[in-house]
Protein backbone atom coordinates (compact mmCIF):
# COMPACT_ATOMS: atom_id res chain seq x y z
CA UNK A 1 0.00 0.00 0.00
CA UNK A 2 1.46 3.47 -0.67
CA UNK A 3 2.21 5.57 2.12
CA UNK A 4 -0.70 8.20 1.13
CA UNK A 5 -4.04 5.30 1.01
CA UNK A 6 -5.89 5.05 3.93
CA UNK A 7 -6.44 1.61 5.47
CA UNK A 8 -9.80 -0.01 3.64
CA UNK A 9 -11.68 -0.05 7.10
CA UNK A 10 -10.91 4.00 7.43
CA UNK A 11 -12.43 4.65 3.62
CA UNK A 12 -15.45 2.60 4.06
CA UNK A 13 -16.46 4.03 7.11
CA UNK A 14 -15.14 7.72 6.10
CA UNK A 15 -16.61 7.70 2.43
CA UNK A 16 -19.21 4.90 2.21
CA UNK A 17 -20.86 4.49 5.80
CA UNK A 18 -20.99 8.10 7.02
CA UNK A 19 -22.95 8.72 3.60
CA UNK A 20 -25.14 5.66 3.48
CA UNK A 21 -28.43 8.15 4.40
CA UNK A 22 -27.74 10.25 1.96
CA UNK A 23 -29.66 10.89 -1.58
CA UNK A 24 -29.01 7.49 -3.23
CA UNK A 25 -26.40 9.14 -6.15
CA UNK A 26 -24.52 10.56 -3.30
CA UNK A 27 -23.77 6.72 -2.28
CA UNK A 28 -23.10 5.79 -5.37
CA UNK A 29 -20.37 8.86 -5.87
CA UNK A 30 -18.86 8.25 -2.75
CA UNK A 31 -18.84 4.48 -2.84
CA UNK A 32 -16.62 4.57 -6.47
CA UNK A 33 -14.40 6.88 -4.80
CA UNK A 34 -13.85 5.05 -1.97
CA UNK A 35 -12.64 2.14 -4.48
CA UNK A 36 -10.71 4.50 -6.64
CA UNK A 37 -8.47 5.01 -3.58
CA UNK A 38 -8.60 1.89 -1.58
CA UNK A 39 -7.61 -0.25 -4.73
CA UNK A 40 -5.45 2.57 -6.39
CA UNK A 41 -7.07 2.06 -9.57
CA UNK A 42 -7.55 4.24 -12.38
CA UNK A 43 -11.71 3.64 -12.83
CA UNK A 44 -14.60 2.59 -11.11
CA UNK A 45 -17.88 2.14 -12.61
CA UNK A 46 -21.64 0.73 -11.38
CA UNK A 47 -23.90 -1.03 -14.21
CA UNK A 48 -26.79 -1.69 -14.75
CA UNK A 49 -27.77 -5.32 -16.13
CA UNK A 50 -31.04 -5.54 -17.72
CA UNK A 51 -31.56 -8.80 -19.44
CA UNK A 52 -28.72 -9.21 -22.13
CA UNK A 53 -27.49 -5.83 -21.94
CA UNK A 54 -25.10 -3.97 -19.70
CA UNK A 55 -25.35 -0.27 -19.50
CA UNK A 56 -23.04 2.02 -17.06
CA UNK A 57 -24.95 4.36 -15.04
CA UNK A 58 -21.86 6.10 -13.46
CA UNK A 59 -18.35 6.16 -13.22
CA UNK A 60 -15.10 8.07 -11.97
CA UNK A 61 -12.39 7.68 -14.02
CA UNK A 62 -8.93 8.91 -13.13
CA UNK A 63 -7.05 8.21 -16.16
CA UNK A 64 -7.11 6.31 -19.65
CA UNK A 65 -10.60 6.33 -21.59
CA UNK A 66 -13.54 8.39 -20.61
CA UNK A 67 -16.66 5.70 -19.18
CA UNK A 68 -19.90 7.59 -20.80
CA UNK A 69 -22.69 7.28 -18.73
CA UNK A 70 -25.56 5.37 -20.76
CA UNK A 71 -22.65 3.52 -22.36
CA UNK A 72 -24.93 0.02 -23.63
CA UNK A 73 -23.29 -3.21 -24.04
CA UNK A 74 -24.28 -6.40 -24.92
CA UNK A 75 -23.33 -8.46 -21.86
CA UNK A 76 -21.87 -11.03 -23.93
CA UNK A 77 -19.63 -8.60 -25.12
CA UNK A 78 -18.30 -7.34 -21.26
CA UNK A 79 -16.29 -9.19 -18.45
CA UNK A 80 -19.89 -10.55 -16.94
CA UNK A 81 -19.63 -12.88 -19.25
CA UNK A 82 -16.96 -15.27 -17.75
CA UNK A 83 -18.69 -15.98 -14.87
CA UNK A 84 -16.43 -19.45 -14.95
CA UNK A 85 -13.96 -16.93 -14.23
CA UNK A 86 -15.13 -15.67 -10.63
CA UNK A 87 -14.10 -16.97 -7.41
CA UNK A 88 -16.94 -15.73 -4.27
CA UNK A 89 -18.60 -13.61 -6.95
CA UNK A 90 -15.99 -12.34 -7.79
CA UNK A 91 -13.89 -11.72 -11.29
CA UNK A 92 -10.13 -11.29 -10.54
CA UNK A 93 -8.04 -10.56 -14.13
CA UNK A 94 -4.40 -9.60 -13.85
CA UNK A 95 -3.86 -8.68 -17.75
CA UNK A 96 -6.97 -9.02 -19.75
CA UNK A 97 -5.29 -7.59 -23.21
CA UNK A 98 -3.23 -11.01 -22.61
CA UNK A 99 -5.54 -13.51 -21.75
CA UNK A 100 -9.02 -15.33 -23.19
CA UNK A 101 -11.86 -14.89 -23.12
CA UNK A 102 -11.39 -11.18 -21.91
CA UNK A 103 -8.64 -10.73 -24.75
CA UNK A 104 -11.44 -9.54 -27.66
CA UNK A 105 -14.16 -8.46 -25.35
CA UNK A 106 -15.48 -5.21 -27.05
CA UNK A 107 -15.59 -3.76 -23.44
CA UNK A 108 -11.88 -4.47 -22.74
CA UNK A 109 -11.06 -2.97 -26.22
CA UNK A 110 -12.84 0.35 -25.95
CA UNK A 111 -12.27 0.88 -22.42
CA UNK A 112 -8.26 -0.31 -23.06
CA UNK A 113 -8.27 -2.41 -19.91
CA UNK A 114 -5.54 -4.24 -18.56
CA UNK A 115 -6.55 -5.40 -15.05
CA UNK A 116 -10.01 -5.76 -13.87
CA UNK A 117 -11.84 -6.49 -10.52
CA UNK A 118 -16.05 -6.84 -10.68
CA UNK A 119 -18.49 -7.99 -8.79
CA UNK A 120 -21.74 -8.47 -9.12
CA UNK A 121 -25.05 -6.77 -7.70
CA UNK A 122 -28.55 -8.43 -6.59
CA UNK A 123 -31.70 -7.82 -5.64
CA UNK A 124 -33.62 -8.79 -3.03
CA UNK A 125 -34.95 -12.29 -4.76
CA UNK A 126 -31.36 -12.79 -5.48
CA UNK A 127 -31.15 -11.78 -9.53
CA UNK A 128 -28.08 -10.29 -10.67
CA UNK A 129 -29.41 -6.18 -11.48
CA UNK A 130 -25.92 -4.80 -11.95
CA UNK A 131 -21.99 -4.72 -11.57
CA UNK A 132 -19.73 -2.89 -9.72
CA UNK A 133 -16.18 -3.18 -10.68
CA UNK A 134 -12.54 -0.93 -10.75
CA UNK A 135 -10.00 -0.92 -13.43
CA UNK A 136 -6.32 -1.35 -12.21
CA UNK A 137 -3.51 0.80 -13.70
CA UNK A 138 -2.36 -1.66 -15.84
CA UNK A 139 -1.45 -5.20 -15.47
CA UNK A 140 -1.14 -5.93 -12.02
CA UNK A 141 -2.96 -8.47 -8.97
CA UNK A 142 -5.42 -7.42 -6.95
CA UNK A 143 -4.91 -8.62 -3.29
CA UNK A 144 -7.59 -10.53 -1.31
CA UNK A 145 -7.85 -7.13 0.85
CA UNK A 146 -8.41 -5.18 -2.01
CA UNK A 147 -11.20 -7.90 -3.37
CA UNK A 148 -12.51 -8.12 0.35
CA UNK A 149 -13.15 -3.87 0.07
CA UNK A 150 -15.00 -4.06 -3.17
CA UNK A 151 -17.50 -6.99 -1.57
CA UNK A 152 -18.01 -4.79 1.51
CA UNK A 153 -18.70 -1.94 -0.51
CA UNK A 154 -21.16 -4.04 -2.78
CA UNK A 155 -22.95 -5.13 0.00
CA UNK A 156 -23.61 -1.63 1.95
CA UNK A 157 -24.43 -0.33 -1.66
CA UNK A 158 -26.93 -2.94 -2.95
CA UNK A 159 -29.81 -2.43 -0.78
CA UNK A 160 -29.47 1.42 -1.66
CA UNK A 161 -30.41 0.48 -5.09
CA UNK A 162 -33.51 -1.80 -4.22
CA UNK A 163 -37.31 -0.99 -4.76
CA UNK A 164 -39.37 0.71 -2.09
CA UNK A 165 -42.42 -0.33 -1.33
CA UNK A 166 -44.40 1.54 0.52
CA UNK A 167 -44.36 5.58 -0.03
CA UNK A 168 -44.22 8.56 2.36
CA UNK A 169 -48.30 8.66 2.84
CA UNK A 170 -47.97 4.73 3.29
CA UNK A 171 -49.90 3.63 0.05
CA UNK A 172 -48.98 0.62 -2.00
CA UNK A 173 -46.29 1.21 -4.65
CA UNK A 174 -46.13 -2.65 -5.67
CA UNK A 175 -46.26 -3.84 -9.07
CA UNK A 176 -49.48 -6.36 -7.82
CA UNK A 177 -51.64 -2.61 -7.72
CA UNK A 178 -50.31 -1.30 -11.32
CA UNK A 179 -50.98 -5.09 -12.88
CA UNK A 180 -54.63 -5.27 -11.29
CA UNK A 181 -55.18 -1.99 -12.95
CA UNK A 182 -53.54 -2.49 -16.55
CA UNK A 183 -56.13 -5.82 -16.30
CA UNK A 184 -59.00 -3.82 -15.98
CA UNK A 185 -58.01 -1.15 -18.48
CA UNK A 186 -57.20 -4.06 -20.96
CA UNK A 187 -60.00 -6.08 -20.50
CA UNK A 188 -62.55 -3.47 -22.85
CA UNK A 189 -59.75 -2.97 -26.10
CA UNK A 190 -59.73 -6.44 -25.75
CA UNK A 191 -63.62 -7.39 -25.66
CA UNK A 192 -63.78 -5.10 -28.63
CA UNK A 193 -61.31 -6.92 -30.61
CA UNK A 194 -62.51 -10.13 -30.24
CA UNK A 195 -66.02 -9.04 -31.18
CA UNK A 196 -64.77 -8.12 -34.44
CA UNK A 197 -62.79 -11.42 -35.06
CA UNK A 198 -65.59 -13.50 -34.43
CA UNK A 199 -67.41 -11.07 -37.08
CA UNK A 200 -64.79 -11.26 -39.57
CA UNK A 201 -64.65 -15.11 -39.42
CA UNK A 202 -68.43 -15.30 -39.80
CA UNK A 203 -67.91 -13.17 -43.06
CA UNK A 204 -70.27 -10.66 -41.11
CA UNK A 205 -68.72 -7.14 -42.16
CA UNK A 206 -70.09 -6.08 -45.42
CA UNK A 207 -67.73 -5.07 -48.30
CA UNK A 208 -68.20 -1.34 -47.33
CA UNK A 209 -67.97 -1.50 -43.62
CA UNK A 210 -63.98 -3.40 -44.30
CA UNK A 211 -62.11 -0.35 -44.06
CA UNK A 212 -64.13 1.01 -40.84
CA UNK A 213 -63.56 -2.51 -39.17
CA UNK A 214 -59.19 -2.35 -39.89
CA UNK A 215 -59.54 1.32 -38.26
CA UNK A 216 -61.00 0.58 -35.35
CA UNK A 217 -59.36 -2.63 -34.77
CA UNK A 218 -56.17 -1.14 -35.30
CA UNK A 219 -57.10 0.92 -32.53
CA UNK A 220 -57.79 -1.01 -30.17
CA UNK A 221 -54.52 -3.06 -30.93
CA UNK A 222 -52.65 0.40 -30.43
CA UNK A 223 -54.75 0.54 -27.00
CA UNK A 224 -53.42 -2.62 -25.84
CA UNK A 225 -50.01 -2.10 -26.98
CA UNK A 226 -49.64 1.38 -24.73
CA UNK A 227 -51.03 -0.71 -21.88
CA UNK A 228 -48.44 -2.87 -22.06
CA UNK A 229 -45.68 -0.34 -22.57
CA UNK A 230 -47.20 1.34 -19.24
CA UNK A 231 -46.51 -1.66 -17.39
CA UNK A 232 -43.05 -2.28 -19.09
CA UNK A 233 -42.11 1.10 -17.76
CA UNK A 234 -43.10 1.33 -14.71
CA UNK A 235 -41.27 -2.14 -14.11
CA UNK A 236 -38.16 0.60 -14.37
CA UNK A 237 -39.27 2.54 -11.89
CA UNK A 238 -38.05 0.56 -8.57
CA UNK A 239 -34.37 1.31 -9.95
CA UNK A 240 -35.16 4.69 -7.81
CA UNK A 241 -33.62 6.68 -10.99
CA UNK A 242 -30.57 6.06 -9.27
CA UNK A 243 -29.27 5.95 -12.79
CA UNK A 244 -29.80 9.23 -14.53
CA UNK A 245 -28.64 11.66 -17.80
CA UNK A 246 -29.05 15.16 -18.00
CA UNK A 247 -32.27 15.36 -20.71
CA UNK A 248 -33.69 18.54 -22.16
CA UNK A 249 -37.20 19.17 -21.95
CA UNK A 250 -37.23 20.99 -25.23
CA UNK A 251 -36.31 17.89 -26.95
CA UNK A 252 -38.89 15.84 -24.76
CA UNK A 253 -41.76 18.13 -25.94
CA UNK A 254 -40.63 18.54 -29.50
CA UNK A 255 -40.73 14.75 -29.70
CA UNK A 256 -44.38 14.47 -28.42
CA UNK A 257 -45.52 17.46 -30.30
CA UNK A 258 -44.37 15.84 -33.40
CA UNK A 259 -45.40 12.21 -32.64
CA UNK A 260 -49.29 12.63 -31.66
CA UNK A 261 -49.93 16.46 -34.20
CA UNK A 262 -51.01 13.94 -36.90
CA UNK A 263 -53.45 11.88 -34.70
CA UNK A 264 -54.73 15.33 -32.53
CA UNK A 265 -55.12 16.62 -36.68
CA UNK A 266 -57.16 13.76 -37.38
CA UNK A 267 -59.76 14.05 -34.41
CA UNK A 268 -60.22 18.14 -35.00
CA UNK A 269 -57.76 19.52 -32.75
CA UNK A 270 -55.21 22.01 -33.43
CA UNK A 271 -51.72 21.27 -31.19
CA UNK A 272 -49.72 24.57 -30.62
CA UNK A 273 -46.20 24.21 -28.53
CA UNK A 274 -45.19 26.75 -26.65
CA UNK A 275 -41.40 26.78 -25.32
CA UNK A 276 -40.86 29.35 -23.12
CA UNK A 277 -37.34 28.28 -21.35
CA UNK A 278 -34.69 26.11 -22.14
CA UNK A 279 -35.17 23.38 -19.29
CA UNK A 280 -32.41 20.60 -18.70
CA UNK A 281 -33.19 17.91 -15.89
CA UNK A 282 -31.45 15.01 -14.25
CA UNK A 283 -33.32 11.73 -14.77
CA UNK A 284 -34.73 9.20 -17.13
CA UNK A 285 -35.52 10.50 -20.78
CA UNK A 286 -37.78 7.54 -21.43
CA UNK A 287 -39.69 7.95 -18.60
CA UNK A 288 -39.77 11.11 -18.71
CA UNK A 289 -41.23 11.24 -22.35
CA UNK A 290 -43.99 8.49 -21.44
CA UNK A 291 -45.07 10.95 -18.95
CA UNK A 292 -45.67 13.56 -21.11
CA UNK A 293 -47.26 11.24 -23.92
CA UNK A 294 -50.07 10.57 -20.73
CA UNK A 295 -50.80 14.22 -20.36
CA UNK A 296 -51.31 14.19 -24.10
CA UNK A 297 -52.98 11.21 -25.00
CA UNK A 298 -55.54 11.80 -21.64
CA UNK A 299 -56.80 14.72 -24.04
CA UNK A 300 -58.18 11.82 -25.81
CA UNK A 301 -60.02 10.39 -23.21
CA UNK A 302 -61.67 13.48 -20.99
CA UNK A 303 -62.03 16.28 -24.03
CA UNK A 304 -63.06 14.93 -26.92
CA UNK A 305 -65.04 18.48 -27.07
CA UNK A 306 -61.36 20.16 -27.55
CA UNK A 307 -60.54 22.41 -30.65
CA UNK A 308 -56.87 23.82 -29.38
CA UNK A 309 -54.56 21.87 -27.09
CA UNK A 310 -51.39 24.04 -26.09
CA UNK A 311 -48.42 22.02 -24.51
CA UNK A 312 -46.33 24.54 -22.83
CA UNK A 313 -42.81 24.34 -21.32
CA UNK A 314 -41.90 26.81 -18.95
CA UNK A 315 -40.03 28.40 -15.95
CA UNK A 316 -42.12 27.92 -12.64
CA UNK A 317 -39.18 28.64 -10.45
CA UNK A 318 -35.40 29.55 -10.34
CA UNK A 319 -35.15 25.73 -9.61
CA UNK A 320 -38.38 23.77 -11.30
CA UNK A 321 -39.81 23.64 -14.42
CA UNK A 322 -43.21 22.55 -15.61
CA UNK A 323 -44.25 20.85 -18.84
CA UNK A 324 -48.32 21.87 -19.06
CA UNK A 325 -50.86 20.31 -21.83
CA UNK A 326 -54.39 22.56 -21.56
CA UNK A 327 -57.22 21.83 -23.33
CA UNK A 328 -60.23 24.00 -24.04
CA UNK A 329 -62.68 21.02 -23.81
CA UNK A 330 -65.58 20.20 -21.71
CA UNK A 331 -63.12 20.52 -18.47
CA UNK A 332 -64.17 17.90 -15.15
CA UNK A 333 -65.87 18.08 -11.89
CA UNK A 334 -63.49 18.44 -8.58
CA UNK A 335 -64.76 15.09 -7.72
CA UNK A 336 -63.84 13.28 -11.13
CA UNK A 337 -60.32 15.33 -10.41
CA UNK A 338 -59.75 14.05 -7.17
CA UNK A 339 -60.68 10.20 -8.40
CA UNK A 340 -57.72 10.75 -11.39
CA UNK A 341 -54.84 11.58 -8.90
CA UNK A 342 -56.12 9.30 -5.74
CA UNK A 343 -53.27 7.45 -4.23
CA UNK A 344 -52.75 3.65 -6.17
CA UNK A 345 -53.80 0.88 -2.68
CA UNK A 346 -53.64 -2.69 -2.63
CA UNK A 347 -57.58 -2.77 -3.36
CA UNK A 348 -59.26 -3.47 -6.54
CA UNK A 349 -58.78 0.02 -8.95
CA UNK A 350 -61.60 1.94 -9.61
CA UNK A 351 -62.87 1.58 -13.06
CA UNK A 352 -61.55 4.12 -15.36
CA UNK A 353 -58.55 6.07 -13.35
CA UNK A 354 -56.31 5.10 -15.89
CA UNK A 355 -53.23 3.46 -15.80
CA UNK A 356 -51.82 6.13 -17.41
CA UNK A 357 -51.74 8.77 -15.08
CA UNK A 358 -50.73 6.19 -12.63
CA UNK A 359 -47.67 6.38 -14.66
CA UNK A 360 -47.24 10.21 -14.92
CA UNK A 361 -47.69 10.37 -11.43
CA UNK A 362 -44.96 7.79 -10.29
CA UNK A 363 -42.58 9.22 -12.79
CA UNK A 364 -42.82 12.85 -11.57
CA UNK A 365 -42.37 11.57 -7.58
CA UNK A 366 -39.71 9.58 -9.22
CA UNK A 367 -37.84 12.54 -10.19
CA UNK A 368 -38.75 14.56 -7.27
CA UNK A 369 -41.22 16.58 -8.71
CA UNK A 370 -44.96 15.94 -8.96
CA UNK A 371 -48.13 15.97 -11.43
CA UNK A 372 -51.60 17.70 -11.13
CA UNK A 373 -54.32 18.99 -12.58
CA UNK A 374 -56.88 21.98 -12.30
CA UNK A 375 -60.19 21.91 -14.36
CA UNK A 376 -63.60 23.91 -14.18
CA UNK A 377 -66.66 22.27 -15.51
CA UNK A 378 -67.23 24.24 -19.12
CA UNK A 379 -63.34 25.60 -18.94
CA UNK A 380 -61.28 22.70 -20.03
CA UNK A 381 -58.67 21.22 -18.62
CA UNK A 382 -55.16 21.81 -17.90
CA UNK A 383 -51.88 19.16 -16.79
CA UNK A 384 -48.82 19.75 -14.71
CA UNK A 385 -45.33 17.96 -14.56
CA UNK A 386 -43.45 19.82 -12.73
CA UNK A 387 -39.65 19.06 -12.55
CA UNK A 388 -36.39 20.55 -10.37
CA UNK A 389 -34.44 21.81 -12.65
CA UNK A 390 -30.89 20.56 -13.30
CA UNK A 391 -28.07 23.25 -11.42
CA UNK A 392 -24.91 24.26 -13.85
CA UNK A 393 -23.19 21.15 -12.13
CA UNK A 394 -25.78 18.98 -12.13
CA UNK A 395 -25.10 17.71 -8.56
CA UNK A 396 -27.37 19.35 -6.25
CA UNK A 397 -30.76 18.94 -7.95
CA UNK A 398 -29.60 15.71 -9.30
CA UNK A 399 -28.83 14.56 -5.67
CA UNK A 400 -32.35 15.87 -4.24
CA UNK A 401 -34.57 14.21 -6.78
CA UNK A 402 -32.74 10.89 -5.74
CA UNK A 403 -33.44 11.59 -2.08
CA UNK A 404 -36.84 12.64 -2.98
CA UNK A 405 -36.92 8.77 -4.16
CA UNK A 406 -35.28 7.07 -1.68
CA UNK A 407 -36.35 8.99 1.85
Amino acid sequence: MSPDRQPHLSLVRRLVVANLEKPVLDVIDSALRCLIQGVDARAAFLGKIDGETLEIIAAQVESGPAMQVGTRLPLQDTFGAAEEEGDGGLINVRDASKRQPFKRLAMRQQFDISSYLGTVLRNGEGEVTGTLAVLGKGARVFTAEEQDLLLVVAGLLAPRLRPVSTSPDGQSRTPISAIRLASEEVKEPLAILRGYADMLSNNEVPPEQMIVVAERLAQQSETVMRIADQVLLLSRLPLELAFTVRVSLDAVAQAAAKRIRQRMAGAGMELRLQLDAHAVVWGDATLLEAALNEMLHNVFKHARGATVVQLRLRQATQDRCQLIVKDDGPGMSADRLAELFSPLTEKQPARGEGLGLYLLRRVAEAHGGRAWANSLEGKGTTFYLELPAASPDGDTVRASAAGQQSA
